[in-house]
């Protein structure tokens, strides 16, 4: 693989910043890594010696803030920060320019939980529970196919399928 600078030499060294809900991972060769990370402002010997690294890199937080440019929502001006800080989107467009994020915002905001954790209106509560019935068959269904034991999941299965014909059915 190349340098993502130069494009000239071979990458052998992999920067990797947490930005959050995003990452970005940059594959550098060593003389541009130099560069990146300012290695000819510390007076090293072997500026690739995992100790001076992460003194380096540590001297380097505290000398700087890093800016990171946030994504926003070009109709509110939302920032992909402010919404995840908030759990509130600024407005409807937010959810179709943010949408990759949008599993990992509900799952923050939700207790590390992927679904809703709310109050649920009264005609939806039978819908739900028979939706969540299914789901939880389905992964024991799953669990047993991993461990071979394909009898109990044939008997899982048909668990499930008869709940969906019920659902079907509007029983």
């Amino acid at each position: 693989m190349k340098c993502e600078i130069c494009n000239e030499n071979e990458a052998t060294v992999h920067i990797s910043e947490d930005l959050g809900l995003a990452q970005n991972v940059r594959y550098l060769c060593e003389q541009c890594a130099e560069k990146s990370l300012h290695v000819n402002d510390y007076q090293v010997d072997n500026p690739f010696d995992i100790h001076t690294l992460l003194k380096m890199l540590a001297a380097n937080a505290e000398k700087k803030e890093v800016e990171v440019e946030a994504p926003e929502c070009p109709s509110c001006g939302s920032t992909l920060r402010s919404v995840v800080d908030n759990g509130l989107f600024g407005c409807s467009y937010c959810y179709d320019y943010f949408g990759e994020y949008v599993p990992q915002i509900v799952e923050r905001v939700q207790l590390n939980q992927n679904r809703h954790l709310g109050k649920i209106p009264h005609q939806k509560v039978d819908a739900l529970r028979l939706k969540r019935d299914i789901e939880s068959l389905q992964q024991r269904l799953d669990d047993k196919v991993k461990t071979q034991a394909f009898e109990e999941a044939a008997v899982i299965r048909d668990q499930i399928q008869a709940l969906k014909d019920g659902e079907s059915h509007g029983e």
